[in-house]
């Protein structure tokens, strides 16, 4: 960081915004996890917030000579938080990560407000500043609903005042409203928006107009269902739960500049019931770059350290053209071995310049034409803060992450207080890829070769109970020795069994599971898997035509196109948004049932209807 940017006079650590600290000490085993600079300071723990993230904010200012962290420059207007525990730690030779990129607490604040924007659904008001009502909040008998308008919003009364007003947007009259629920499955049989508009007989516009209040429907529906999570009546005690990330890539809009955009998308499902809890990606549709970058020049943001920026989450064009300024490099050699892959992509991290963004732009990548894109460490930090809001209710969380420095980083910072308080436990999976559909069927052979030599029976007919008290047999033993992989803070399992979807997988936990006996922990590594997510991921790409994944070809450079691609990146969030409510509560199993239906959050299949009209003749 340039000496010109320290001296400023900015505090040492970006100040708690609303309650919430990011910057911290993540290494949990270290005595210093989860202290935020100012309670150190004031000689006090950090109690676990609400579930409105409102604790008290510290008056006193963080000093330069703190007791606990310091900074350390790590690039041009970066800084990073350093433990001082941590540091000492380091000369037993035990790999402790002691340095944490600092963050704007602004940002991941504003971000999740973005990605919870959904939850808030519009109150009915009284307009009328006479009546006793306008100054109270809102509660369900002080109105009753009137109709609708011509246009088909719902008019509501005030049982006090009788006048009449609506709320929210005017939702526009469909000419043809028969062909909204096909419009609905044609988006999710993979048909192209194209032979879509073709087969119906309408305009590209009256296309993308249907499109956009499917998705307003979509979301006005699901925000509804999820407030019970929200509001606790779920009877589960436990979570278990997968996250992985997904890259959507758009196609370029001019032969002149054949760079593409790309997406980070993540999301999280229910291990148990396969319900995705959210999947959301790094782009925000409402802001222009120019308006980002008028603000950003306005505040003197580019002469500010990153995370003191007023626009500290979105990317702005000096820096993007910075980062995507140097080459994707190529490992040395190809790993084989899972071990092997874990420490390349440790090494890579490592290398970055923010080993917490999980970015890697290139001269084949640009920022998006319409929209600006976000900063994906704030975007994954949203989204934890979102899970945080949605599962408050829950006793007991446990994450499977895929093993990404970032995400780690970011699951860490959000639920530190329920991790220090035994509610919350984290574990890393690297499960191999690429295998053909003949390796995995031999990779299971040899585990069911190895279950009939153990218990004298074919795996089939074993119960779930004694397959998984086997598994359990296999894992406690390793618990002691777990392996060493170089430059990585976590020490690792090897799963012990085959499946088709992870037929070789590695497993670290991230936070302290050494106070279970050794059953539960079997228990937890015997459950750690990624495979929820992963196969919303596959459905989702081949559901919907504008998620499939791209192709390259040797002749194009690396650049990616695809025929049925976006060229609009608010098309792939808007898919993704109508795809999630589709797979989460319409699309059934082979037994009939919905993820939703497991969870408890509907009773049956919801009927396509149900969500495209929802709110409009209750």
């Amino acid at each position: 960081m340039r000496k010109k940017s320290c001296q400023k006079d900015w505090p040492t650590f970006p100040e708690a915004y609303k309650g919430l600290q990011v910057n911290c000490c993540k290494f949990t085993r270290c005595e210093n996890f989860g202290v935020s600079p100012e309670d150190a300071l004031q000689g006090t723990q950090r109690v676990p917030s609400d579930e409105n993230f409102t604790p008290k904010t510290p008056e006193r200012q963080v000093s330069k000579h703190h007791p606990i962290y310091g900074t350390s420059g790590s690039g041009k207007y970066e800084a990073a938080l350093v433990c001082k525990t941590c540091k000492t730690k380091k000369a037993d030779g035990e790999v402790i990560q002691s340095s944490y990129m600092l963050k704007s607490n602004q940002a991941v604040v504003e971000e999740y407000e973005r990605l919870s924007r959904y939850l808030d659904s519009d109150h009915p008001a009284c307009p009328n500043k006479s009546c006793p009502t306008y100054t109270v909040e809102f509660f369900e008998p002080a109105f009753k609903k009137r109709g609708l308008t011509t246009a088909g919003t719902q008019r509501y009364q005030c049982k006090h005042c009788k006048r009449s007003f609506t709320v929210g947007e005017q939702t526009r009259q469909h000419r043809r409203p028969e062909i909204n629920i096909r419009l609905f499955d044609l988006i999710l049989m993979h048909v192209p928006l194209r032979k879509i508009a073709k087969h119906l007989n309408i305009s590209p516009k009256t296309l993308y107009d249907k499109i956009n209040f499917i998705h307003k429907q979509c979301l006005k529906f699901v925000s509804e269902r999820e407030q019970q999570l929200i509001d606790g009546k779920l009877k589960e005690k436990s979570l278990y739960l997968a996250t992985d990330r997904q890259v959507q890539t758009t196609n370029w809009t001019k032969r002149e500049d054949k760079r593409n955009t790309e997406l980070y998308g993540i999301g999280t499902a229910c291990l148990t019931s396969g319900y995705v809890f959210a999947f959301n990606f790094n782009f925000e549709e409402r802001l222009s770059q120019n308006e980002v970058e008028l603000i950003a020049s306005e505040y003197g943001d580019n002469e500010k350290p990153k995370h003191h920026r007023v626009m500290a989450r979105i990317w702005l064009n000096k820096e993007f053209s910075d980062a995507s300024a140097h080459k994707r490099k190529a490992p040395d050699k190809p790993p084989y071995t899972l071990q092997e892959e874990i420490a390349q992509k440790i090494k890579d991290e490592l290398s970055a310049l923010d080993m917490t963004s999980s970015e890697d732009f290139d001269s084949t990548t640009k920022l998006p034409v319409k929209g600006v894109l976000v900063h994906n460490e704030y975007t994954m930090m949203g989204h934890f803060l979102l899970l945080k809001k949605l599962t408050h209710r829950i006793e007991k969380t446990r994450f499977y992450l895929d093993q990404d420095t970032g995400m780690k980083t970011a699951y860490l910072s959000i639920f530190r207080d329920e991790i220090k308080a035994g509610k919350s436990d984290g574990f890393l999976v690297r499960a191999v890829k690429n295998l053909s559909v003949n390796e995995k069927r031999n990779a299971l052979a040899d585990t069911n070769k190895m279950i009939l030599e153990l218990t004298g029976r074919p795996r089939q007919s074993l119960t779930g109970k004694e397959f998984r008290d086997l598994v359990n047999k296999l894992i406690i033993p390793k618990l002691n020795k777990l392996e060493v992989i170089k430059n990585s803070t976590e020490r690792w399992l090897t799963y012990p069994i085959a499946t088709m979807p992870e037929s070789e997988k590695l497993i670290a936990a991230v936070t302290d599971v050494s106070r279970y006996d050794d059953k539960h922990q079997a228990n937890l590594y015997r459950k750690a898997s990624l495979h929820a997510i992963d196969r919303f991921f596959m459905s989702s790409r081949r559901g919907v035509n504008l998620l499939e994944r791209p192709f390259t070809s040797a002749t194009n450079k690396a650049r990616t196109w695809n025929g049925y691609s976006a060229y609009n990146p608010a098309m792939l969030t808007k898919m993704a948004d109508i795809y999630r409510v589709y797979y989460n509560y319409v699309n059934k199993n082979d037994k009939g049932e919905t993820p939703a239906m497991r969870l408890g959050l509907a009773k049956g299949p919801v009927a396509p209807e149900k969500i495209i009209y929802f709110g409009k003749y209750d």
